[in-house]
C-alpha cells in the first residue's frame, strides 16, 4: 500500500547559521514517521544574500530522497515564500513553520496525530512568549486584539503564528483563493474546515537574529488589517459624530470661558484632534486603494527561479 506523503515547508532568508541545525532537527522527527509516511522537507530560499542556498544544496546532496529546494528569484517576503512552498509541496498533509527552531519540529508528531484523528487543519498555539522581548509581546497582543475586533466572523488565535498543518483539501482551497496579497494566518481561518489546536512552549531562537524589521512588521500589520475585512472602512463613519461632538464642545467652551488663553488652548487642541482623525482616515483609505492596485495588477506573490524536487515528492505526484 502506497504511503501518504507529509511535506514540511520552511522559508529561510539569510539563515546560513540555521540551515544544518534546523534540517537535522526536522529529519530526526521524520525518522519517527518513516514507517507510516513518506516525508518531504521543502526548503524555500527567499532570495538570501548569504550562503543559505549553498548550504541547502549541500544537505540535499545527502538527502535527495527527502529534501526539496525551492529557490526564489529575489526576496519576496514571508508570505511570498510560504505561497511558493505551498504551490510546490506535494504532501497529503503540509506543515508550514519557521526555521529558527522557536517552533519545535518535534511538535509535528502531535500535529500529525491530530490530522489522523480527522482534523483538516492543526494550529500550533504558543502557551507563553517569555522568550520574546517586551515590545514584541505587547505589539502581538495589540495586533490580534485589533484584528479580532475587525474580523467579522473570523476568529484568530492570538497565540498562533504560521506554524500549522493543513491537509491536501485545505491546501488546495488556500491555493484557489484569487487574492494576490494574501496573509496566510488570515487565509487559513477564512476557509474554515475542521480545526484542532495543539499547544507548545516557544523556545529561544537557535542562532542568528530575526530578519523581521519594524518596517516589515508594520507592513505586515497593514496587509492584515486591510485584508481581513472592510470593517475598518465602515468604522470610519464614527469619525463624523466624534468630530461633530468635539466641535460642539469646543464652541460651547469658547462662549462660556472668558479666559482668552484657555480658549486658545482649547481651540488648538480641537484642531489637532480633528486633523489627527482626518489623517488617520485618509491613510486608511489610501491603504485600501493600494491593496486594490496590487490585486488589479495580479502579479505573482513570488517567482520561483529553481525547483529541485526530492524523490519522495516525485513519487507523490
Amino acid at each position: 500500500m502506497k504511503k501518504k506523503l507529509l511535506s514540511v515547508i520552511a522559508p529561510m532568508f539569510n539563515e546560513e547559521e540555521l540551515v544544518f541545525e534546523y534540517c537535522t532537527a526536522t529529519l530526526q522527527v521524520f525518522e519517527h514517521l518513516h514507517k507510516q509516511y513518506d516525508c518531504e522537507l521543502v526548503l524555500v530560499d527567499d532570495g538570501s544574500k548569504d550562503k543559505t542556498l549553498e548550504k541547502m544544496r549541500q544537505i540535499r546532496q545527502q538527502c535527495e530522497n527527502i529534501i526539496t529546494i525551492v529557490s526564489l528569484s529575489r526576496n519576496f517576503g514571508l508570505e511570498g515564500a510560504v505561497s511558493a512552498g505551498l504551490r510546490k509541496a506535494s504532501g497529503d498533509a503540509v506543515v508550514v513553520m519557521d526555521a529558527d527552531l522557536q517552533d519545535p519540529p518535534v511538535l509535528i508528531l502531535k500535529m500529525v496525530k491530530a490530522w489522523e484523528s480527522g482534523a483538516n487543519i492543526v494550529i500550533a498555539s504558543r502557551t507563553k512568549r517569555s522568550n520574546d522581548n517586551f515590545f514584541k509581546q505587547v505589539s502581538a497582543k495589540i495586533y490580534y486584539a485589533l484584528l479580532n475586533s475587525l474580523s467579522g466572523q473570523l476568529n484568530l488565535d492570538k497565540s498562533a503564528a504560521n506554524y500549522r498543518l493543513l491537509d491536501r483539501k485545505a491546501v488546495n482551497q488556500i491555493l484557489s483563493l484569487p487574492e494576490v496579497n494574501g496573509v496566510f494566518r488570515i487565509s487559513v481561518p477564512f476557509i474554515g474546515m475542521k480545526t484542532v489546536t495543539v499547544e507548545y512552549d516557544r523556545a529561544k531562537r537557535a542562532a542568528g537574529k530575526s530578519k523581521y524589521s519594524l518596517g516589515s512588521m508594520i507592513r505586515y500589520a497593514l496587509d492584515s488589517l486591510t485584508g481581513i475585512s472592510v470593517e475598518p472602512l465602515r468604522r470610519l463613519i464614527w469619525t463624523l459624530p466624534i468630530t461633530a461632538l468635539i466641535a460642539l464642545v469646543s464652541i460651547i467652551g469658547m462662549f462660556v470661558s472668558t479666559d482668552i488663553w484657555r480658549v486658545g488652548f482649547m481651540l488648538s487642541l480641537v484642531i489637532s484632534i480633528l486633523f489627527f482623525l482626518l489623517f488617520v482616515s485618509i491613510g486608511l483609505i489610501g491603504e485600501y486603494i493600494a491593496q486594490i492596485m496590487i490585486e488589479v495588477k495580479g502579479r505573482p506573490t513570488a517567482i520561483i527561479y529553481e525547483y529541485l524536487p526530492c524523490e519522495n515528492a516525485k513519487k507523490g505526484e
